[in-house]
Order: structure tokens, then sequence, then C-alpha cells
């Protein structure tokens, strides 16, 4: 065979030969999982295929480890220390080959539980995103998390912090994990998505609290997302030594419902959107409207639009026309209407808890009278409201649970 044919023919087989080699090397410098696959200088789809697997493999396990994923392309099969079974006990011939290839730098690992986050986050693995999370407070509390439950894990104490959500109905406990974080958001979007259903009908305020403390009964409560009804009594009670981060008024209010969803960045349903406009048209009228097709009730209206093109004509014509008689009894027609399809779909009514009478030295029963039921004290009250509402959460006392 001439010699030019064996250039090329050892030039394909040197090819054939080079791997990409994916790792996931945990701290102690195990190699926890490999992969290896055929090099294709081209091909960028590969490794975020790998950090996908292995980030579906953490996501089932009690704790996401502290591994980092690493990749290594155009490697000699021959060079791959991997032969036998993994965790691969020979560490040092892994960190050899790791060294050999330019150890480990930022443009070829990731921290597997980065990749963890942004998949439950439904989020691309694109290096930008991998970055991002560096600045990210949600993932600062997801990694103090985990490192809090390795601890435990080792059954040793650990402070952890706590989101915790009180209303009339209970209170409801979340942890800082993926899990408790993803639980914490969608309670948040149920309870927007009911804003005005009859079953928040006896809530009048949201408390947000964040609490810091290495209560186990605390991190029961938090991975069953169980009510009051089966906390403790001292659990309780540890509410009453903090103030609340935020408050939400839960009265079934356009404004109230606005001011929610934009704090937890949520998403308006078509059904609230609707429910919104019709509370708007019984306070300001219908005719300032603009038109809008998601309207759910935009036909049960368009008497009201007719009757508005008709009196405008009228008014044209006849020069004597009583336009503003006529137009306050249509939108009057239309507030009236807009309060019977409220009360017909079964939108909750604007609920105030009654306080018990108190009963006074001479035995005479006195109503307990709101500071925000005086006259003349709305504006000092709403100032007040404020002030809470944008309290950090600053702690007065231990918890003990």
């Amino acid at each position: 065979m001439p010699t030019w044919m064996e250039k090329i023919k050892d030039t394909f087989s040197a090819k054939a030969d080079l791997k990409s080699l994916f790792i996931e090397l945990q701290p102690d410098n195990r190699v926890s999982t490999a992969m290896i696959v055929s090099y294709v200088p081209t091909d960028k789809d590969s490794f975020p295929v790998f950090m996908d697997l292995t980030a579906q493999i953490a996501l089932d396990q009690k704790i996401i480890p502290d591994n980092l994923l690493l990749h290594f392309e155009g490697v000699p099969v021959e060079d791959i220390p991997f032969t036998g079974e993994l965790p691969a006990k020979d560490s040092e011939k892994a960190l050899h080959f790791i060294v050999s290839y330019g150890g480990i730098t930022e443009n070829n690992s990731v921290p597997l539980r980065k990749a963890a986050y942004l998949k439950v986050y439904q989020k691309e693995l694109t290096a930008e995103n991998i970055r991002d999370l560096d600045h990210s407070p949600g993932y600062k509390r997801f990694i103090a998390h985990e490192d809090a439950m390795e601890k435990i894990v080792a059954g040793k104490q650990a402070k952890q912090f706590y989101t915790i959500a009180e209303t009339e109905q209970g209170v409801r406990v979340f942890n800082d994990g993926l899990s408790g974080s993803m639980k914490f958001r969608d309670y948040l979007q149920s309870t927007a998505d009911n804003f005005y259903s009859s079953s928040l009908q006896d809530v009048e305020s949201l408390n947000i609290y964040r609490i810091e403390t290495v209560s186990l009964r605390m991190l029961e409560l938090s991975n069953g997302n169980q009510t009051s009804t089966s906390m403790s009594q001292a659990g309780m009670e540890i509410l009453a030594n903090y103030k609340p981060s935020v408050t939400f008024d839960m009265h079934p209010t356009g404004k109230n419902l606005n001011r929610f969803i934009t704090a937890g960045a949520l998403e308006l349903s078509a059904r609230n959107r609707s429910i919104m406009t019709l509370q708007d048209i019984v306070g300001r009228g219908y005719a300032h409207l603009p038109t809008d097709e998601s309207f759910a009730y935009k036909k049960d209206f368009l008497f009201v639009e007719k009757g508005i093109r008709e009196i405008t004509r009228q008014k044209e014509l006849y020069r004597d026309y009583p336009l503003r008689q006529k137009m306050d009894e249509l939108q009057n027609a239309a507030r009236s209407l807009a309060q019977t399809l409220l009360n017909r779909d079964g939108v909750r009514k604007n609920y105030h808890r009654v306080s018990p009478p108190v009963v006074s030295k001479k035995g005479e029963a006195q109503t307990a009278v709101k500071p925000q039921d005086k006259p003349g004290l709305c504006c000092d009250n709403e100032k007040k409201k404020v002030k809470i509402k944008t309290a950090s959460a600053k702690k007065q006392a231990k918890p003990k649970l």
C-alpha cells in the first residue's frame, strides 16, 4: 500500500478513536458517573444531554450533592482511565487525567446543583443561564438549604430558613429546597387563581414570614406542606415573635389582586381579568373601557355599546336631546348588570370579621371597634398598613419548637 494511503488511513483511524468524555466528580474526587461518546467537533448537544440526565438522577435523591460536571473533547480512547465500575475507586487515575487535560476550569465544568436548578425551572442549560445563577437570590437560598440538609443527614444540627404563609384558614410551611420553592409558587398561583372564589370567603389577609430555625419539626411540616391543624401550639406561637415580611390585603378587589400577582410575578387568569372588568364597570361604568375581545361578558354588554352609538346619533340629530340623562341611565343599567353577573357567578363578597362583644364593668355588652372602622382614621391606618407590609423579617425572639 502506498505511503500516502497509509497516512490517510491512519488519519481516519485516529479521528475514529477520539472521544468526548463527560465526568461527574464528587467532592472527594471520586468519579460517580462517566459518559463516553464519539467526538464530533461541531456537536454542541452531547454535554447538555449529560447534564440533563445527571440532574434528573440527582432530583430523585433526598439531597442534591455538590458535584461537578466536567467535559473533555477530543480524547484518545487509550487515555480514558475508566475501565471498571463506577464510582471509580482509583480516584488518583481520574485526577491525573483531569490535570493532564487542563484541570478544572470555568470553561469545562458546571456545578450539578446549577444543572438541577435550571432543569426544575425549565430553563435551557446554556452558558448564559448558568452564569446568571451566580446572581440569583433563589439559587443562593437553594444552595444554603442543600448545605444544611447535608449536615442534618449526617446527624448534625443546622439552621434553615423557612417561608411561612398565614391566613385565617391556617398556616403553611415551605423550605428553600427545589420542591419547597415550587410548592410555594404553586400555592401563590393557586391563591391568585381562586382570589374571587368562595373558598377564600373568610380570608382577609395573607402574611408571609421568613424564619430561621434548627427545628426538625418545621422541616417535617415543610416536607408535608401541612396546615396549622397539625402544627403544635408552640409552633403556632412562634409567629407571634416575628413580624411578617409582607402582608397582602385579600379582600376581593381588583386593586388587591393586582398587587398580589405583581408582587409574586404570577399569572392573571382570564376569569379573574373578566371579574376585575365587571368590578370596574360597577364602580365607573362601561363607556371608558376599551374594546377587549377576551372579556367573557362582552355579549352581555352589547346593548350598552349599541345604546352609546344611538345616543350619540340622536344628539347629532336633535340639539335639545337630553344626552347626559340618557347616558347616565345607560351607565346605571350597565352597573346593575355587572353587579348581577358578579352575584350570579359566585364571586365572593367583601368579608369583614365581626369582633365579639366586649362586656363592660357595668355588665353592658359593647361591640369592639377596629381602628380601621373608626371614622377619620382611614388615612392614618393605611400608612400603618404600609409599614407592616414593607417591614423586613425582623426577628424578636428565637423560636422554640
